[in-house]
Parts: C-alpha cells; sequence; structure tokens
C-alpha cells in the first residue's frame, strides 16, 4: 500500500512539475536533434576500481556532438541564440538504468525527471539510480558504474541501507539488489557486496535529458525533456563478446573547412577541421572503447614542395565537428615560414586494442591552405608540443626548453662550487667530520686510560 501511495506521489509530483510555468517556454523547441543514445556497450573493469566496477561506453549523434562543441567554443554566442528562444540556459544529461539477470527489472521512476527530488525538496533516489551523470561533446561518452556500494556492516551507511528520516524517504543498494545477485565479501573491516558475472548478468539502457532553464520573474522549473532509451547493452555471463576491429575495417577520416580560428599555441596559429563521423565509425569508437582500446586522429603537414611530413598537435579524441589543431611543429620544424607559403594537411585514425596490432587507417584527402608568418627564435624557444602531455589547447601552458649551461652535469641543478657537485662536497664534509670525531674520541679514551 505504501509503494502504490508513493507512486501515486510521484506521478503528481511529476505532472505539477510538468504543468508549470515553465511549460510556457516558446514551443520547447531544442536547437539539436535529440535521439537516443547508440552503441551502448559495457566493459568489467576486473576489480580495477571496486569489486563491481563497470565501465559503460555510449555515443550521440552528430548535431548533439556540434551544438556542445559550439557552446563550449563560443559560450556568449549560443548562450544569446538561447536567450532568443526564451532561455536562461539549456544542457544535457546522460541517465543510466540496469537491470540483473532480467531485462524486465528496471529501476526508472517519476522522481528521475526531477532529479530525485518532490515538492519540499525531499530525496527518493538512492545512489544506485543514475540520473545525473556526465556529459561531454565527444562522439563518444563513458562512464563508471556500480563502483560502490556501501559498507554491510556499518548500520548507518546510506547508501547500503538508504535513508528514511527527515523526509527523505529512499532505498539503498540492499533494497535493490535481490540477495540470490549478490555475495558478501569482507576486507579492510568492512563487507561489500560483489556480483559475480560468471553468474549473473547485468543489462544497461542510456538516455539522454535534455535539460532547459526558462527565463522568468517567477522562479519557473526547469522543464526536463528526455530522449528515447537506447537499445539493451549486457555484460557478464550471457553478454556477446565483441569482436575486435579489423585491418580494412576502419575508413580513412573525412576532413573539411579547414580554417584558423582565433587562439593561438605558444604563439603559433591554431587551425580547426571539421570531422565527418558518420554510423560505422560512431560504432567501431564504442566498441573499441569497450574494450579498454581507443581510436585517435592523427594529423600531419608539410610545405607543399617539401618530402617529409610534421606530425602537428592538437584535439585527438574523435568529435564530430570543429577540431582544433596547432602549428607549432610544423613551424620548429622549418625554422621560419612566410606569409602565403602552401601548406598541405592530412589526416588518419590509429586504432589500439588489447592483445590486437595497432592498426591505421588509409590517410584522409589532402587540404591544402596558405600559411601566416611563423618564425621560431631562439630566445622564445618553447618546449615542442609533440613533448608536452595529452594537451588541451586551451589550458596547455608554455613550457621553456632553454636550460643554462652552469648545471652541474652530476646531479642536473646545483650550481657546481668550485667546479665540483655540492653532493660531493657534502660527502667531504661528513667524511671529514666523521674522521675528525673519531680522533678527538679515540684521544679522550688514550687521556682517560693514563689517568686512571
Amino acid at each position: 500500500m505504501k509503494k502504490l501511495i508513493s507512486a501515486a506521489m510521484g506521478v503528481m509530483t511529476l505532472a505539477c512539475a510538468l504543468s508549470m510555468p515553465a511549460n510556457a517556454v516558446p514551443e520547447q523547441k531544442l536547437p539539436f536533434d535529440l535521439t537516443a543514445p547508440e552503441n551502448v556497450t559495457m566493459t568489467d573493469l576486473n576489480g580495477v576500481d571496486s569489486e563491481n566496477t563497470i565501465e559503460i561506453h555510449y555515443s550521440q549523434n552528430n548535431s548533439m556532438s556540434n551544438w556542445s562543441k559550439r557552446k563550449d567554443d563560443d559560450y556568449e554566442t549560443v548562450m544569446k541564440e538561447l536567450n532568443d528562444m526564451g532561455y536562461d540556459d539549456l544542457w544535457i544529461q546522460t541517465q543510466i538504468d540496469w537491470s540483473i539477470d532480467s531485462q524486465d527489472d528496471w529501476h526508472v521512476n517519476d522522481y528521475w525527471l526531477t532529479e530525485g527530488y518532490d515538492d519540499d525538496y525531499h530525496q527518493h533516489l538512492g545512489d544506485w539510480a543514475y540520473i545525473s551523470q556526465s556529459y561531454s561533446h565527444e562522439t563518444t561518452m563513458e562512464e563508471w558504474i556500480f563502483r560502490w556500494m556501501g559498507n554491510i556492516e556499518d548500520k548507518e551507511d546510506t547508501f547500503w541501507y538508504g535513508r528514511h528520516v527527515d523526509g527523505d524517504d529512499y532505498n539503498g543498494w540492499k533494497d535493490v539488489l535481490k540477495e540470490d545477485q549478490y555475495e558478501v565479501v569482507k576486507g579492510d573491516g568492512e563487507s561489500h557486496a560483489k556480483i559475480d558475472l560468471t553468474k549473473h548478468t547485468i543489462y544497461a539502457r542510456v538516455r539522454y535529458i535534455a535539460v532547459i532553464r526558462p527565463i522568468s520573474d517567477d522562479n519557473a522549473k526547469n522543464v526536463v525533456i528526455p530522449s528515447d532509451w537506447s537499445e539493451v547493452a549486457s555484460v557478464g555471463k550471457d553478454s556477446e563478446k565483441s569482436e575486435p576491429v579489423k585491418a580494412g575495417d576502419l575508413a580513412a577520416p573525412v576532413i573539411s573547412d579547414l580554417k584558423y580560428t582565433d587562439k593561438d599555441f605558444n604563439g603559433f596559429p591554431v587551425i580547426s577541421i571539421k570531422l565527418s563521423v558518420d554510423e560505422i565509425l560512431s560504432k567501431q569508437l564504442t566498441q573499441v572503447n569497450g574494450t579498454q582500446g581507443g581510436i585517435s586522429l592523427i594529423v600531419e603537414a608539410k610545405l607543399q614542395n617539401k618530402e617529409n611530413w610534421v606530425e602537428l598537435q592538437g584535439d585527438w579524441r574523435i568529435t564530430a565537428g570543429d577540431m582544433e589543431i596547432d602549428l607549432q611543429n610544423l613551424a620548429e620544424a622549418e625554422g621560419k615560414i612566410e606569409k602565403d607559403t602552401p601548406i598541405e594537411l592530412r589526416a588518419k585514425y590509429v586504432c589500439s586494442q588489447p592483445d590486437v596490432e595497432e592498426i591505421n587507417s588509409d590517410w584522409s584527402e589532402i587540404l591544402t591552405f596558405g600559411s601566416q608568418d611563423m618564425e621560431v627564435k631562439k630566445e622564445d624557444t618553447v618546449e615542442s608540443a609533440a613533448e608536452q602531455s595529452e594537451s588541451s589547447l586551451t589550458d596547455s601552458a608554455v613550457q621553456k626548453t632553454a636550460e643554462k649551461e652552469d648545471k652541474c652535469p652530476i646531479c642536473g641543478f646545483c650550481p657546481q662550487p668550485l667546479g665540483l657537485c655540492i653532493f660531493i662536497w657534502i660527502a667531504i664534509v661528513v667524511v671529514i667530520i666523521v674522521i675528525v670525531a673519531v680522533i678527538i674520541i679515540a684521544r679522550k679514551k688514550k687521556s682517560e686510560k693514563k689517568s686512571s
């Protein structure tokens, strides 16, 4: 009876939320096509993170990816467009529903559209409800689920036992797992639930949530628009093992719209190219990521009259839309490049998979563009972009490579007093002190012996 009343209250809560002034947002249009996540795959991390951590991968359509990338790169313009639509803001979240040993025992309810809260801001969903997962503009995304279920020995642990006081009324993992679906393992003074995937199968489905915050003087509630659920993926006893991508399966990148951006990297120009991501590549991305592998973009450039290609740095995680590439490596390879010198650019995919030889796609078509003035000056020498860690062009810092010639060749940083490493001087001083101490102690003992 209590559950029926709770369900009824949930329906009423959702109905009230959807009938608020937020629904007056002009036609609730979206600046992108909201569709269900695609190519969902799941991977068991085999205890790397926790007893049960599962990594789930999924992809989004190009329309969503392009719009989200624009919001990241040109926030002010996109926000003005949203304001013109009557929105104060708009963002996307991911929700992940799951079931064990069945494709019927799902956990979604009305509270999934209100972030788990009722009108009085009391929580009704535990940590097992993945209702507001992270989102990015990349074609494929991943999330870790089933990471932490709580300590069974701690009766106050809300992860495992939930919370049923002060208006908050939600179940813990103990209530949503059936007793025959897990075993209890002990360690470090705690007890945890472990799902044996040699005996059980975890099923999951994913959907996107578009959240609109309307422009309103009445504190109108957000409007929540869910996509359809994805197709169901699985991991465990009854799941099918995915096949690796084979040589010849990976098509060459399709690139276009090469242009200069208004950014620079270490003082060198940054360009962008538009990358087309079709359904086949999107599926391969999640397929490979699900095996703990990856597909990345490699971009090379050279002067039109030269033979040697130079690998460039920039965006390498595949995104449908503009990917930014800096020209520092090319400038350093040439030393100086005059304005309007023709530069050729090409790209390929590299696919890495566990226990499989690395796969390279064919090269894309070559795009040609005119250079800006670029010159590498000795006093401004900075570390090559190729030697820097995986970088985002917006947050990589300039790193100096010019080293002073008076650095010690032994330790690498001391000023070499009198031409000898300071650590050798320290060792010499220590030895002298020890010798002096031994002599003093010996003489003291000899003197005491004579006096006695």
